[in-house]
């Protein structure tokens, strides 16, 4: 067994830290809300039909004597489903293993309680890392799932070293937009460039020409439809603020109402995707360069829902402890998917 506070990096000393004040958490990255980035549907756990109907054609020619023109026009039904894997993890903590001298959280004095007897600011600490490393891994998942996911060395595009069955259980969003040829793109030419310091250069008016382009271009119904948002990566947003105080047009940003500055184009929010960022630098390092690192879409969030049985078994843990193996666990599941459902209502840039 081990500890899952893992404190072999640390100078243990009789003067060590003492209080919580004294310590440097590291800091999370910036996560979307899911029900910003996503319609979450729920009551989903097994394969589950959507019917996608149709319009009709082109109806209506002039009238010509008593008899109303004849039409073969239909409503064409499609389907796509949800098709939810089950996903969990287990954290196993040994109060023992932690070492005596670590002093910020105590153990119990009495002898018999040793492995039981945790810490209630341990593990409230304990609990909140397991909920924020649970909604990394939705994000990830839903963003960069791939069942055919394969390291570089392979063939495929995962970085060197990584453990693929973290991203094999379902098609995210990004690998069912590359296996769909009809959805308007505008091409980033920076993602194609051979070193990742050229990829990360963009042209001081890129992001200004994505959010032109995803706008223009978009099916003019996704303007009709609520929930419509850009879901930018950050070093598209950065590239935005850059051209903003270039222009002098800082002035255009919004102020939301808890006071934080939100990007907005021509009214459309803009979600700044810090998660796209950290997977790509993290799953999609091809050596030299990175797999696209700029990247943008611009959708209906409805458009692109979150299939689950219970949006609550997605941030809560069954955590117990074992008298035989003298261990505290904590266990997470949850059923996911992630389905684009209509390609005309969607526009990305990679």
């Amino acid at each position: 067994m081990a500890s899952l506070i893992d404190t072999a990096d640390l100078t243990l000393s009789p003067q060590e830290a003492l209080t919580v004040s004294e310590v440097v958490f590291e800091q999370v990255y910036n996560k979307p809300l899911l029900s910003r980035a996503h319609d979450v549907r729920t009551g989903i756990q097994m394969k589950t039909q959507i019917p996608i109907f149709g319009l009709l054609g082109a109806v209506g020619k002039a009238s010509s004597g008593c008899t109303p023109n004849s039409s073969a026009e239909k409503v064409n039904l499609t389907e796509k489903y949800y098709d939810p894997a089950l996903i969990d993890f287990r954290l196993t903590h040994c109060q023992n293993d932690v070492s005596q001298l670590f002093k910020l959280w105590k153990k119990s004095r009495i002898a018999n309680k040793t492995w039981e007897e945790v810490d209630n600011a341990m593990m409230a600490f304990l609990a909140d890392r397991t909920v924020d490393a649970a909604y990394e891994a939705i994000l990830r998942i839903s963003s960069f799932g791939d069942k055919d996911a394969k390291l570089v060395a392979n063939g495929g595009y995962i970085t060197a070293g990584k453990d693929v069955d973290f991203l094999t259980m379902i098609n995210g969003l990004w690998q069912q937009i590359f296996a769909d040829a009809t959805i308007v793109r505008y091409t980033i030419p920076e993602n194609a460039l051979a070193t990742e310091a050229a990829q990360l250069a963009l042209d001081p008016s890129r992001a200004a020409n994505v959010f032109r382009y995803l706008y223009s271009n978009i099916d003019s119904r996704a303007h009709t439809v609520g929930g419509l948002v850009y879901q930018v990566t950050r070093s598209l947003t950065n590239n935005w603020e850059d051209y903003l105080e270039d222009k002098s047009l800082g002035f255009t940003l919004q102020v939301a109402e808890d006071g934080k500055r939100e990007f907005r184009y021509r009214g459309i929010p803009i979600i700044i995707r810090d998660d796209w960022d950290k997977n790509i630098r993290e799953w999609n390092d091809q050596g030299d360069t990175l797999l696209y690192p700029h990247r943008a879409i611009l959708t209906p969030i409805g458009n692109i829902p979150i299939a689950t049985s219970d949006e609550g078994s997605m941030t809560s843990l069954d955590a117990f402890y074992d008298k035989v193996t003298k261990s505290h666990y904590v266990d997470v599941a949850f059923y996911l998917d992630t389905v684009l459902l209509q390609s005309e209502l969607i526009a990305v840039a990679y």
